[in-house]
C-alpha cells in the first residue's frame, strides 16, 4: 500500500470499496442524528423533572418529529453500505454475523422496538404519562441505538480478528479489552452529536428566518457546545483506539495510503469549529457558519471512514479478496444499482421536502400539554 487510497488498488476493487464509503457516509449522517437526538433528549426528558423544560424548546420538539422519519432514512440509506460491504469483505463479515450468534440476530427486533418508541415519543400522549415512566421510553430508546452500535461495533472488531475466530467458536468469549470497545464507541457517538448539531441547525435555521421572534429558537451556542465537545471526543477516543490498534494499522493510518485523510479528517474538525464559533460568537444560526459546519462535517465524516478501512485492510489479506472483487464486477448489474439509487434518493428528497411542509409550520405549538390532576 504504497498509494494514496483508493490509487493502487486495482480497479474493481477501488470503485467497490469507494461506493461502500460514500454509502456508508450517508448512511452514518441519517443516523448520527437519530443516536444524537435520542441521546439528547433522554437528558432533556430527565431535566424536565428538575428546573429546566428543555423538552418543549423547538430543538427538543423539532427531534422529536424528525427521528422517526430520520431513522427510516437511516435504514434504508443503509441497504447499499450493507450491499457494498458483503462483496468486499464477504467471508470477514459473514464469520463475523455467525460468531456473534444471538447477539447478532437481536440487532432488528431492538430496532423494530426502537422505531415504535420513536413515535411514542412523538406522540402528545407520552407527554401526559408520569415522570418516571417518561424517562423510562426515552432511555429505553437510546439505549436501543447504543446497543446496535456496540453490536455493529464487535462485528467489525470480529471480521479484523481471524486468528481469534476457533478460541471465540470454542468459548463464546469476546476477546476485545473494554478499553478498545469503549474508546471505538466514543469515536461514533462523538461525531453523532457534530453531525447532528450541523443538521438540526440547518432545520432551526429555516424556523429563524421565518419567526419574528428569534428567542424561540434553540440558542446556535447549545448546538456549537454540543459539536465541539462531541468533535473533541471523538478526536481524543480515534487517538488512543489508533494507539491500541497495533504497529501495522498505524503504519497504514500514518503512511501513504491514509495520512491525507487523516490531514482531510482534522481539517473538517477545524473547518466545523470555526463555523460554530462563528455562530457562537454572533449567538445566530447564520447560513455561512452552518455551511463552513456542513463542508467540515462531510470532510470528517469521509476521511474517518477511510482511515477505519485502512486499519481493517491492515488486519486482513486484502489482496486475497481481489479476485473476488473481479469476478463480481463480472456480473454486472451496476446500471440497475445507479436506477435504483437515483430513483430512491429523488424520493427520500421528495418525502423530506413533503415532510418538512409541516414540521416547519413556524406558528406550530411546542408546548408539552399538562397532566390531569387528581
Amino acid at each position: 500500500m504504497n498509494a494514496i487510497f483508493p490509487f493502487g488498488l486495482p480497479h474493481p476493487t477501488a470503485v467497490y470499496v469507494n461506493l461502500f464509503l460514500l454509502t456508508f457516509v450517508l448512511h452514518q449522517t441519517f443516523m448520527h442524528y437519530v443516536l444524537a437526538g435520542s441521546l439528547y433528549l433522554t437528558w432533556a426528558t430527565i431535566r424536565q423533572g428538575c428546573t429546566t423544560h428543555l423538552i418543549e424548546q423547538p430543538l427538543a420538539a423539532t427531534l422529536r418529529d424528525w427521528m422517526p422519519f430520520l431513522l427510516s432514512a437511516a435504514i434504508t440509506a443503509g441497504v447499499a453500505p450493507l450491499l457494498f460491504i458483503q462483496i468486499v469483505y464477504q467471508y470477514q463479515f459473514y464469520t463475523a454475523n455467525l460468531l456473534l450468534w444471538w447477539r447478532w440476530g437481536v440487532v432488528v427486533p431492538v430496532l423494530i422496538v426502537a422505531f415504535y418508541l420513536l413515535y411514542l415519543i412523538k406522540s402528545r400522549m407520552l407527554w401526559t404519562w408520569p415522570y418516571a415512566v417518561r424517562v423510562a421510553v426515552v432511555l429505553a430508546t437510546s439505549s436501543s441505538f447504543v446497543f446496535v452500535g456496540f453490536c455493529w461495533t464487535i462485528n467489525h472488531l470480529l471480521a479484523n480478528s481471524e486468528a481469534n475466530w476457533p478460541d471465540i467458536y470454542t468459548t463464546g468469549r469476546l476477546p476485545f479489552s473494554v478499553v478498545a470497545v469503549i474508546l471505538r464507541m466514543l469515536v461514533w457517538i462523538g461525531g453523532s452529536f457534530a453531525t447532528m448539531s450541523v443538521i438540526v441547525g440547518w432545520q432551526l435555521n429555516y424556523r429563524q428566518s421565518h419567526h419574528s421572534d428569534s428567542s424561540t429558537v434553540a440558542g446556535p451556542r447549545e448546538l456549537a457546545g454540543m459539536s465541539i465537545c462531541g468533535l473533541v471526543t471523538a478526536m481524543l477516543a480515534a487517538a488512543g483506539y489508533v494507539a491500541l490498534s497495533g504497529a501495522a494499522p498505524r503504519s497504514l493510518v500514518f503512511g501513504t495510503f491514509s495520512l491525507p485523510y487523516v490531514l482531510l479528517a482534522i481539517s473538517g474538525a477545524i473547518l466545523q469549529t470555526i463555523g460554530w464559533s462563528l455562530q457562537w460568537r454572533s449567538n445566530r444560526l447564520e447560513v455561512f457558519g452552518l455551511s463552513l459546519s456542513t463542508i467540515g462535517s462531510l470532510m470528517t465524516l469521509f476521511g474517518v471512514s477511510v482511515i477505519r478501512e485502512a486499519i481493517r485492510i491492515s488486519a486482513v489479506d486484502f489482496a486475497g479478496l481481489y479476485p473476488r472483487h473481479t469476478e463480481a464486477a463480472n456480473v454486472g448489474g451496476f446500471g440497475v444499482f445507479v436506477v435504483v439509487a437515483v430513483a430512491v434518493t429523488l424520493v427520500i428528497a421528495w418525502c423530506v421536502r413533503l415532510v418538512s411542509t409541516g414540521m416547519h409550520d413556524v406558528d406550530k405549538d411546542y408546548s408539552i400539554p399538562e397532566r390531569p390532576t387528581a
